[in-house]
C-alpha cells in the first residue's frame, strides 16, 4: 500500500477527491490533505508519502514551490500537480521540477481512479526494477573464490545436509578425505605488529592469508579461508590418531612463520576432532572459544580447547543457550532476571558436578560475553568490566562467592549504563534545544536540519524530544516563534510583517494565520489588548 497526500486550497475540492475516490482498492492509502504547501511540506517530512496530489494556486506557497522543495529533499516521492489553469509556462516548469502528471481541472472521478491504477503499476513496477538491479549486481559481484570463502563459512557455522556438503565440495574442488577433521581459527593481532612494517593492514593481511593457504593447504590438504570479522581460519583433515599432534605442530610452525616473516603476533585456537563432516561447527566453535581465552592467558599462544579443558570439555552448545539468556537479561536492564539466570546456571553447575577447571573456564567464557556485550552496545569499558575479572575471579574460593560476584558486577553496570544513556539522552535534547532557540529566526529552519546538527535520525529524535519536552518539533518551535512574538508585540512598536520576519516567518499572512490558529486573535488584536491591559 503506498502512502498519498492532497494538497488544494480549495475546500470542496479536498473533499470532493476524498470522497469519490476508493483509495484502497488502487493501492493507495490517504495519509493526510492540507490547504497550502507549507503545512503539506512540514507534514511530508514525519509521513513520508509515496506521490503527492496538488494543485497550484495556493497562499503562502504554491504547488510548484511545493514541487521543487521535494525535488530537492526527496528524489523518490512522485508529484502530480491538478490545476484548472491550462497555460503552457506552468506546464514547462512543471517539466524542469520532474513532476510526474500534469492534470487538468475538473477531475473525472473515473479517470482520475483509472490514473491511480497506471500510477500503482508504475510504483510496483519501479520498485521491482530496483530490486532486479540490486540482485544483478550482486551476482556480478560474485565471483569463484568469494563464493568458495562463503560456503566454508556456512560450513563451520551451520548445519548443513551431507548431501549439501558433498556437492559443495565437489564443485568447488574441496578435498578432506581423513578419518577426522577439526577447525583452526587465527585472528592476527594487528594493532601489535611493528612499526617497521611499511605497508597496510589489508596488505598485511593478504600476504599472512598466504602464508598460512601455503603451510595448511597447499602442504598439508586442508582448507583456508577468511571469515567476514577479518579472522582467518582452516579445516584439516587426517588419521583419527596423529592429526591432534599434526596440527599443534602446524600451528607452532603457522605462528612462527608469522611472526619471522611480516612481525606479525596470532592467537591459534584448536578445536577438537570430529569424524562427520557435519560435526566442523562444533570443532570451529571451540576453536573461537580458544581463542576468547587469550584474556586470560595472553595474546600470541597456540590454545587447544583440549588443554584447556582436559578432555573433558564443556558442552558449548549448552553453553550457547546460557549465554543468550544472559545477553537477553542484560538488554532487559533488570537485575531481577540477571540473578534469576545466574542463579539457574550455577546450580545446574554445582549438580554437574564440573571439576574447578571446568567451572571455571565456564565462568571466564561469560566475562568475555559480558565484556564483548559492553563493546557492542557502543560503551566504553569501564572499572567495572575489565580484564582484571578475570584474577579477580581465579580468587574466588566457592562458586556461590563467584555469582555474588558476577550478579553483583552485573548490578552494577546496568545501574551504570542507565544513568550513562539518560545522561546522553539529556544532553541531546537540551542541545536540540539550544540549537532550536538559535534558529528558530530562520524561516528555512528545519527538523531534517536540526536531527543533522546533533547527528541523530528524524524518527528517533522526534520520540526522544516528544518524551524530553511534551511536544513535537513542530509544536514546540511554533510555540518559541509566537512566545517572542507576542514578546515583540507588547514591548514593541514594530510592524507585523518586521515581526513575522524576526520571528521565522517569511510571510506575513500565514504568521498572522498562525498566531491566530494558536492564540485566538490576530497579532492587531493581540497589541491592542496588551495596551488595554496597561492602561487598566
Amino acid at each position: 500500500m503506498y502512502k498519498i497526500i492532497l494538497v488544494d486550497d480549495e475546500d470542496e475540492v479536498r473533499e470532493g477527491i476524498k470522497q469519490k475516490i476508493a483509495w484502497n482498492n488502487h493501492g493507495f492509502e490517504l495519509v493526510g490533505d492540507f490547504d497550502n504547501g507549507r503545512d503539506a511540506l512540514d507534514a511530508i517530512e514525519q509521513v513520508r508519502p509515496d506521490v503527492i496530489i496538488t494543485d497550484i494556486c495556493m497562499p503562502f506557497m504554491d504547488g510548484l514551490g511545493l514541487a521543487k522543495a521535494v525535488m530537492e529533499r526527496y528524489r523518490d516521492m512522485k508529484v502530480i500537480i491538478v490545476t484548472g489553469y491550462e497555460d503552457f509556462e506552468y506546464a514547462k516548469q512543471a517539466i524542469t521540477l520532474k513532476v510526474t502528471e500534469y492534470l487538468l481541472k475538473p477531475i473525472n472521478a473515473r479517470e482520475f481512479a483509472e490514473y491511480l491504477s497506471k500510477m500503482k503499476q508504475d510504483l510496483d513496477e519501479e520498485h521491482l526494477q530496483k530490486a532486479n538491479i540490486a540482485k544483478l549486481r550482486m551476482q556480478l559481484n560474485q565471483s569463484f573464490p568469494l563464493l568458495r570463502e562463503r560456503f566454508l563459512e556456512k560450513l563451520v557455522t551451520t548445519r548443513m545436509k551431507n548431501d549439501e556438503i558433498e556437492n559443495k565440495m565437489n564443485y568447488f574442488h574441496i578435498q578432506l578425505q581423513g578419518a577426522a577433521n577439526l577447525a583452526i581459527v587465527i585472528d592476527i593481532e594487528m594493532d601489535n605488529r611493528s612499526l617497521d612494517i611499511a605497508s597496510d593492514a589489508e596488505l598485511l593481511r593478504f600476504a599472512a592469508f598466504n602464508i598460512v593457504q601455503e603451510q595448511l593447504e597447499k602442504e598439508q590438504g586442508g582448507v583456508v579461508f577468511q571469515t567476514r570479522d577479518g579472522k582467518l581460519a582452516a579445516i584439516l583433515s587426517g588419521d583419527s590418531e596423529e592429526i591432534e599432534v599434526t596440527t599443534q605442530l602446524l600451528a607452532d610452525q603457522v605462528q612462527t612463520s608469522l611472526n619471522k616473516y611480516l612481525k606479525l603476533t596470532a592467537t591459534i585456537g584448536i578445536g577438537r576432532k570430529y569424524a562427520e563432516l557435519q560435526q566442523i561447527p562444533q570443532s570451529f566453535q571451540e576453536a573461537i572459544s580458544s581463542i576468547e581465552y587469550r584474556y586470560l592467558l595472553g595474546i600470541d599462544k597456540v590454545i587447544s580447547i583440549q588443554d584447556l579443558e582436559f578432555g573433558k570439555g564443556l558442552d558449548q552448545a549448552h553453553f550457547s543457550s546460557w549465554e543468550k539468556q544472559f545477553i537477553s537479561a542484560l538488554k532487559t536492564g533488570k537485575a531481577s532476571a540477571i540473578s534469576e539466570v545466574l542463579l539457574k546456571w550455577f546450580q545446574e553447575l554445582k549438580s554437574n558436578s564440573s571439576s574447578i577447571e571446568d567451572c571455571r573456564s565456564s565462568i571466564y567464557q561469560m566475562l568475555v560475553t559480558l565484556m564483548n556485550y559492553v563493546v557492542d552496545i557502543g560503551f566504553p569499558n569501564t572499572e567495572l568490566v575489565s580484564h582484571n575479572m578475570f584474577a579477580e575471579v581465579a580468587a574466588l574460593k566457592t562458586l556461590d562467592e563467584a555469582r555474588n560476584y558476577l550478579e553483583k558486577t552485573c548490578h552494577e553496570l546496568i545501574l551504570k549504563l542507565s544513568e550513562q544513556r539518560t545522561t546522553v539522552r539529556t544532553s541531546q535534547m537540551k542541545a536540540a534545544e539550544v540549537y532550536i532557540r538559535e534558529n528558530y529566526c530562520n524561516d528555512s529552519f528545519s527538523l531534517h536540519e536540526l536531527c543533522s546538527h546533533i547527528f541523530m535520525s528524524i524518527s528517533y529524535f522526534s520520540a526522544t524530544f516528544k518524551q524530553h519536552t511534551g511536544e513535537t518539533f513542530i509544536e514546540y518551535l511554533t510555540r518559541l516563534r509566537l512566545e517572542k512574538a507576542k514578546e515583540l508585540l507588547t514591548v514593541t512598536q514594530l510592524k507585523t510583517y518586521d515581526i513575522a520576519a524576526r520571528v521565522g516567518y517569511a510571510d506575513p499572512q500565514y504568521f498572522s494565520v498562525i498566531f491566530k490558529r494558536n492564540v485566538g486573535i490576530t497579532p492587531k488584536e493581540y497589541r491592542q489588548r496588551q495596551k488595554e491591559n496597561l492602561l487598566l
